[in-house]
This record gives structure tokens, C-alpha cells and sequence, in this order.
């Protein structure tokens, strides 16, 4: 980014300037950087018409005169805004900001008092920039006391009880928006999460950018931009974002768990591990850590070294909670594939115990119980409950035909298992029951077609040594 706007000063300053409104705030924003505010008002006056221009301009005008102590000036430039009524509520919040920013502390309060009553909030940044301020002026107890009535009526807003803590502990808020930098970058966050909502990630990962030149500090921000970035499946870029959160901030080992999951999802698995193991070297007790490595581990096929990382992460757990069920069913799941059973089917039930209508669970216990023949009525009602759950997952579907397959409701099983292929049409297993259960109806052309277009798929070779066999000589007689 700083070559961006390194790039935009000399854009603007040749003989033909790009009309463009992503140089032009590079410009102004690097001109903030260097508290260049008269250079950029000028280029605000000249952009104040373009696509940024009605809301963004006045805000940063206003922030420039309050940089020089112009109170009245800044106070003027929002006039715009204040006199919008879908936007007036923004003006008042930054001229609240604005008169903290310049010592105006009891003008300040008043504003704040003003934007932080009621029940809906246009936003929860003014409660924290007003406890912030109160803390700053020596006001502590004053400020707690309004911190306790703020979280206990809002109870379940995270960034509120997140950020109350912080400023209750005297470190500050995450962000601080009472100075011009600040808030300069707090605009661009905000514009972001509101493209966000709306789902138009360009938009935001742009503005995103924007406000982390402006406030690299705000950890927030990297976490938001590698969200997006990893939705617009660009996993690498998710990677860079993440590694953005800055070393200090007390969200850097869950920024790195983030960028564990985005190296993963860009094929770079062994960077992955490399990065997990360094972790658990530094805290060889974190559950998180220990349960992100079994979770790789077992989807290289690596059980047996999986089976021991979920046992140490399981081994940190005190009281298990509904949300501790994945890692008994991973734990599960590899012992299946290692063929110790008797352990699979303890963790897979205390799965099921902890989350009775999880559907993959419901599925997995419940095709391993028919596959080895096993209480059959109870899973055939389990993953009949998965498919309720679930109705749109191939792999259940797959289930659940198979499961009538194998009780010899063969009709019904071709129908669910056509339903299973058109949702995972590559997959080689579901092709192959399909196959199946086409043979066993008298449909022996299209369970031909099916096997073959699992062997093609398939790439376990004792699979495809099947399949040829199947295709060459069909089913045998059903006993």
C-alpha cells in the first residue's frame, strides 16, 4: 500500500492526472499520513461529486481542520451530512470524536451521552470512545460504572463486551477513533463491513485496504480482509492478511489458526504443518492447535498420528460442552480407518451424545453399524434422520440408499442413489453402489455405465480392480 500511494502522488502530480477515485484517495490519505491536511482538502474540493465523494469527503475535510485545531471548520464541513437524514447519525458520531480529539471533553460527553442512549445503537464504537475518554480524563470509576450498564443491557454483542474490556483494563480500545489517523481509517472499516453485509466483497476487500494503510495496528481489520479473500477464493491472498495481524495484538495466535485453514485451502498443507508444529512447540497444550494438526493429519491419511494428536487435544478438556463433538468424531473416524472399532465406536457415540442431531455423525455410526452388519433398524433410522437433517449432501444420500441396498429394498435404494450422483456426480463409491443397485433391478447397461464412471474417477487401485471385474462379469447371484 505504500507504494500505491507513493504511486498516486506521482500519477496525480504528471501532466495528464487519472480521473480515478481509488488514486485520489490513496492521494488524500497519504497526504494525511504526513499531516499534509491542506493538500488534502484541496484534492477533496476537487473530488467532493465522485462516487466517494458525499460521504466520505465531508468526514475527512472535517478531520483535517480538527488536525489544525479549526473546530468551527470541521464543525462546518459536516454540515452536509448532518442535514441528511440517513446520514446525519454518522456527522454527529465524528463530531463527537472530533471534540474529544481536541480536548472539548464535556462537549464531548454531551455528543457521546446523545449517541449511546436507547436500545439501537446505530453503532457500538461511541460507547467505547466515550469510556475510553472518560478513563483518559482520570474519570475510572465513571467510566466502568457505564461500561457495566452497556454490556449487561447488551449482553450479547461480543465487540462490546470485547472492547469494554479492554478499555476497563486500561490498555484502550482496539481502535482508536478520536484522532485523525484514526478515524480516517475507522470510515474505510465501517464503508467495508457495510459492503460486506451486502455481499459485495470487491468493494469492501478494496476499502479494507484502504483502512488497514491507515491503521496496520487494527487487528480487526486483517481478519475481516482474509474472510472475504478466502470467500472470493483466493486463498493465498487470505494467507498475506492474516500474517498482517500485528505480533502484539492479543488475537495473533487465532490470526494464525486462520492462516493455517487458508494455507490448507490454497494446497499448501506443508507449510501448514510446519507452521502448526511451531506452534505447539511454543504451547504444546493448546487444544486448538493440537486438533487443527489431527485434522490435517487425518485428511493426508496419516490415522495413527491423528488418533494421537486428538488424544492430547481431548486430554485438555475439562468438561465436555455440545461443541467438543467434532473432535471425539474425528477421533472416531480414524480409528474406523485403522480398523480398531471398539475405540471408533466409543468416540462416534460420544459424538452422537454431545450433538444427538448432528447428520454427519448420525450418518458415519450409522453406515458403519450396516456395513458390518450390525444394529441395523437404529441406523437405518439414524441416517434416515441425517438425510432430514441434510437433505441436499450426496454423501448421505449415498447412505441412505446403500443402507436399502443392503436390507434388499433395491428399487428404493436406485432411487436415492440417483439422487446421491447428481449431487457428487465424480465421486467413485457413489457411482459404484449405484451401479449396484442398477444390477440387482435388471438395469445391467446402466450399472456398466456407472461402474465405469467410477473407475474412472477412482484411484485407489484395489477399487478399480473391482470395478474392472464387475464390469466384465456383473454382480453375483444375490444370496
Amino acid at each position: 500500500m505504500d507504494e500505491a500511494a507513493q504511486l498516486s502522488v506521482r500519477m496525480l502530480g504528471s501532466d495528464s492526472p487519472p480521473d480515478d477515485d481509488l488514486v485520489n484517495l490513496m492521494y488524500i490519505l497519504e497526504a494525511f499520513k504526513r499531516q499534509d491536511w491542506e493538500g488534502a482538502r484541496s484534492r477533496l474540493s476537487e473530488r467532493k461529486n465522485s462516487g466517494f465523494g458525499f460521504l466520505v469527503s465531508p468526514l475527512l475535510e472535517a478531520w483535517s481542520y480538527a488536525a489544525e485545531d479549526k473546530f468551527p471548520e470541521a464543525k462546518f464541513a459536516l454540515k452536509p451530512l448532518m442535514n441528511d437524514p440517513r446520514l446525519g447519525i454518522i456527522a454527529e458520531e465524528h463530531l463527537a470524536y472530533i471534540l474529544d480529539y481536541l480536548g472539548r471533553y464535556e462537549e464531548a460527553a454531551q455528543a457521546y451521552v446523545g449517541l449511546t442512549e436507547g436500545d439501537r445503537p446505530i453503532s457500538f464504537q461511541p460507547m467505547v470512545a466515550y469510556a475510553d475518554m472518560l478513563m483518559r480524563s482520570g474519570k475510572r470509576d465513571e467510566a466502568q460504572t457505564f461500561l457495566g450498564e452497556k454490556t449487561a443491557r447488551f449482553k450479547d454483542n461480543n465487540f462490546l463486551l470485547r472492547e469494554g474490556m479492554r478499555v476497563a483494563g486500561g490498555i484502550g480500545p482496539s481502535q482508536a477513533v478520536a484522532t485523525p489517523r484514526g478515524a480516517a481509517g475507522f470510515i474505510f472499516y465501517r464503508l467495508a463491513t457495510e459492503f460486506a453485509q451486502t455481499h459485495s466483497q470487491q468493494a469492501a476487500v478494496v476499502y479494507l485496504r484502504l483502512a488497514s494503510y491507515m491503521t496496520p495496528e487494527v487487528s480487526e481489520l486483517y481478519f475481516l480482509l482474509g474472510n472475504l479473500l478466502e470467500q472470493l477464493d483466493t486463498p493465498d491472498a487470505a494467507v498475506s492478511a492474516y500474517a498482517a495481524v500485528p505480533a502484539t495484538s492479543p488475537y495473533k495466535k487465532i490470526a494464525n489458526l486462520r492462516k493455517v485453514g487458508a494455507l490448507r485451502r490454497a494446497g499448501r498443507d506443508a507449510e501448514a504443518e510446519a507452521m502448526l508444529r511451531a506452534e505447539l512447540r511454543d504451547e504444546p497444550n493448546s487444544r486448538a492447535h493440537l486438533s487443527a494438526l489431527g485434522d490435517l493429519l487425518r485428511d493426508e491419511e496419516k490415522f495413527e498420528e491423528a488418533v494421537h494428536y486428538y488424544g492430547r487435544a481431548i486430554a485438555q478438556i475439562k468438561a465436555t460442552v455440545q461443541t467438543d463433538w467434532f473432535v471425539f468424531f474425528a477421533r472416531g473416524v480414524c480409528y474406523e480407518q485403522l480398523g480398531r472399532w471398539a475405540e471408533a465406536e466409543v468416540d462416534l457415540k460420544t459424538a452422537l451424545k454431545l450433538n444427538p442431531g448432528e447428520a454427519s455423525v448420525l450418518n458415519y455410526l450409522g453406515y458403519s453399524w450396516i456395513d458390518r452388519g450390525e444394529n441395523i433398524e437404529e441406523a437405518k433410522a439414524m441416517i434416515e434422520q441425517a438425510v432430514e437433517e441434510q437433505p441436499d449432501d450426496g454423501f448421505i444420500l449415498d447412505s441412505f440408499g446403500w443402507v436399502h441396498f443392503l436390507t434388499g429394498d433395491f428399487e428404493t435404494a436406485v432411487k436415492h442413489l440417483e439422487d446421491a450422483v447428481k449431487l457428487e456426480p465424480t465421486d467413485p463409491t457413489i457411482n459404484d453402489h449405484l451401479g449396484d443397485a442398477y444390477w440387482r433391478v435388471g438395469r445391467r447397461i446402466e450399472a456398466r455405465f456407472q461402474w465405469r464412471h467410477a473407475l474412472d474417477n477412482s484411484e485407489d487401485e484395489e477399487e478399480k480392480q473391482a470395478l474392472m471385474e464387475k464390469i466384465e462379469l456383473g454382480l453375483p447371484e444375490a444370496s
